[in-house]
């Protein structure tokens, strides 16, 4: 059950951090656009570190779908009687 619900953890936030580094990206382009450098270059750290933080959270999603199709080999969604 634990294991399942960090599956589902891992899967949610791996669909929602793209969008939210996509808006911390454009409020980067804003405030460049306005002229505020320094705030654009921080946004852009931050948007880097979420882009870094992405990858590490997809690498650890794939392993843990490894770790789930280890343990229960015998789960075949198309067969109900399993």
């Amino acid at each position: 059950m634990a294991f399942a619900r960090l599956l589902f953890c891992l899967l949610v936030t791996c669909l929602v951090l793209p969008i939210g580094i996509l808006v911390v990206l454009a409020a980067a382009r804003l405030l460049a656009g306005m002229s505020d450098l320094d705030g654009a270059r921080v946004l852009d750290r931050v948007a880097l570190g979420g882009g870094i933080l992405w990858v590490i959270l997809l690498i650890c999603l794939v392993l843990a779908q490894g770790i789930q199709a280890i343990r229960y080999p015998n789960d075949d969604p198309r067969n109900p009687e399993s």
